[in-house]
């Protein structure tokens, strides 16, 4: 054999185990989802068995949110010590497990404390599945973190229904334990083909660069954005607009519906324009959809069908900012990528939990539809740094 033919069937070697670990990954995305979704559909039943209070609730929640938070901060030295693949394998197991559990508590304490867990391993293991992701794509020489954010979406549609489906049929522990079960099974068949992280530094903290920073900035504003729109649109559209309760909700339903195909077709357009062209354009759409929900507010009547619309318009373009910066974060230099992504998930989590309450802030001092016009104004500044942040090539 040539030297050439070694080169051709060593390079051939590299992609397919990117192609094998791009399944790997696809699961824990997936698994992710799922997780998740069971777990809204739960929650509801947990209030009512252990009697809590929307002010009690809300603290377990905090705790959940806080124990995220928390495990995200710390995964760059972690992942950076041990690299992605085994911190997912773990993380994927250990969350999977840790579903049934609130379904089992006694009593708020415990509550607080298996939520802390609960949200530590989905933290890490946001992080740590976003840096094999960016792994993957790199080695593959094309983009894939877009559809990879698709498959965490109908994860989540498919813990939704399988929590509608299996609920009246079960507890809801057997119901998560069956998920669990499931979802681990799956996971293993897999979990093999992770790709190893040659390039793992020492670990340690690595404090995040300018761009970094930008990035996470850019991840935090659009995570806001979502984070609004998930806990807003159905009161906008029912106080705001006079929609009837039945039609409130299609609001976030057709904004997550949207960002899901946004996200499929991402990677191909990512592709043919790059990165930046697709966020810039991206959060035109954004301010676009935002708009249109603006103007049904100002008609006549109101038009609850032309908010939903631009509700639509709006998951269309947010769908794949996040995908992009995690990418690029993923591609910083030789020992700093799972740091950044470390750092880029942080700060967009902190979006999350900060948007919603201010959102609330702002209808309380003006109104929801000034809050949602100084959302189109943040994505109009998105649009505009993200030629800054991102790379104009295609992958």
């Amino acid at each position: 054999m040539t030297g050439a033919e070694d080169i051709r069937g060593g390079a051939g070697r590299v992609v397919e185990q990117a192609a094998a670990a791009r399944w790997a990954t696809v699961a824990a995305f997936f698994l992710n989802g799922t997780v998740f979704g069971v777990w809204a559909t739960q929650i509801p039943l947990l209030k009512n068995r252990l009697d809590l209070s929307p002010a009690v609730l809300g603290v377990a929640l905090l705790c959940l949110a806080v124990g995220a938070l928390t495990a995200m901060i710390a995964s760059g030295p972690l992942l950076g010590r041990l690299g992605s693949a085994p911190v997912t394998r773990a993380t994927a197991l250990l969350f999977a497990a840790f579903l049934p559990l609130p379904a089992l508590v006694p009593d708020v304490v415990t509550l607080c404390l298996v939520l802390a867990l609960f949200g530590a391993s989905g933290g890490t293991m946001d992080v740590a599945m976003n840096a094999q992701g960016a792994l993957v794509e790199r080695r593959l020489g094309r983009p894939i973190m877009s559809s990879l954010h698709g498959m965490w979406s109908l994860g989540g549609l498919a813990g939704a229904g399988l929590g509608a489906l299996l609920l009246p049929l079960m507890t809801p522990a057997a119901q998560a334990a069956l998920v669990s079960a499931g979802l681990v099974a799956l996971f293993l068949a897999l979990q093999g083909r992770f790709l190893p992280d040659r390039n793992a530094s020492a670990g340690g903290l690595v404090l995040p660069d300018r761009k970094t920073l930008l990035l996470g900035l850019l991840a935090a504003l659009s995570f806001m954005s979502e984070g609004a729109i998930l806990d807003w649109s159905a009161i906008h559209l029912r106080d705001d607009l006079g929609a009837p309760v039945a039609l409130a909700g299609m609001g976030f339903g057709v904004f997550c519906a949207a960002m899901a195909v946004g996200r499929f077709s991402g990677d191909r357009l990512r592709h043919r324009f790059g990165g930046a062209t697709l966020m810039s354009v991206g959060s035109l759409l954004a301010a676009a959809g935002l708009g249109l929900v603006l103007a049904a507010g100002v008609m006549a009547d109101g038009s609850p069908l032309l908010a939903i619309a631009g509700f639509g318009l709006t998951g269309i373009g947010l769908s794949n900012i996040v995908p992009v910066l995690f990418s690029t974060a993923g591609a910083a230099e030789s020992g700093r990528a799972d740091h950044a992504v470390a750092a880029v998930s942080t700060m967009g989590y902190t979006g999350v939990l900060a948007g919603p309450p201010l959102v609330g802030f702002i209808a309380q001092a003006t109104s929801l539809a000034t809050a949602f016009a100084l959302i189109a104004l943040l994505a109009l500044f998105v649009a505009v740094a993200a030629v800054r942040a991102v790379p104009r090539q295609a992958l």
